[in-house]
């Protein structure tokens, strides 16, 4: 038992010698393989091939000059029925960027104290209640915002004219709504993380 024990050992010694081999030598043909046909790229790569050009052709000049141009109309009104919606919303969307001036303070003042303190300290926690306490304080601008673009859509496909008093008010809300994502981001990323 013991012979045979030792004799399969070094069966298997010589097998392993065998396919190891074997691995090599394919790893050395691959790589000549490489070697041979990669120098036929690196050649097919340094001449000048013709790409066709990105530029306009002629005839494309030609056809957008046939096309007549179309008169600007005076901006559409805001359609009477929509007013009220549009004009609860902007003051909606006021009224939240006030309430988040208001708390921004407050959490920006939470978060300098709590600026290395360990994750879970009294600090620590003030600070992400403030941020939760800001978090909330917008919730006027984004509703209104999203009540906005919703208003806006729902017209789109009437035919009823939007204004250009709609998408002014519209646009900045959404430059307040950005800005108090970018505040809050910056609060966020000042604290310790868990």
């Amino acid at each position: 038992m013991g012979a045979f024990s030792v004799g399969s050992a070094r069966a298997v010694e010589a097998l392993d010698a065998v396919s190891y081999m074997r691995v090599m030598l394919r790893r050395f043909a691959s790589f000549l393989a490489l070697l041979a046909f990669g120098s036929v790229d690196v050649h097919a790569a340094t001449t000048m091939r013709a790409w066709p050009s990105l530029a306009k052709r002629p005839i494309e000049d030609q056809r957008d000059s046939d096309v007549p141009q179309a008169e600007s109309a005076a901006p559409a009104p805001v359609d009477p029925a929509l007013s009220p919606d549009a004009a609860r919303l902007v003051a909606q969307g006021q009224q939240g960027v006030v309430a988040f001036d208001k708390v921004v303070s407050a959490a920006q003042s939470a978060v300098s104290r709590a600026g290395t303190a360990p994750v879970s300290s009294e600090n620590w926690v003030q600070a992400q209640a403030q941020i939760s306490a800001l978090d909330s304080a917008r919730y006027d601008s984004v509703a209104a915002l999203a009540g906005l673009d919703t208003l806006y859509v729902s017209t789109m496909g009437t035919g009823v004219p939007v204004g250009t008093a709609l998408i002014r008010e519209r646009d900045m809300l959404a430059l307040a709504v950005d800005r108090q994502n970018d505040a809050l981001d910056r609060l966020r990323q000042s604290l310790r993380q868990p």
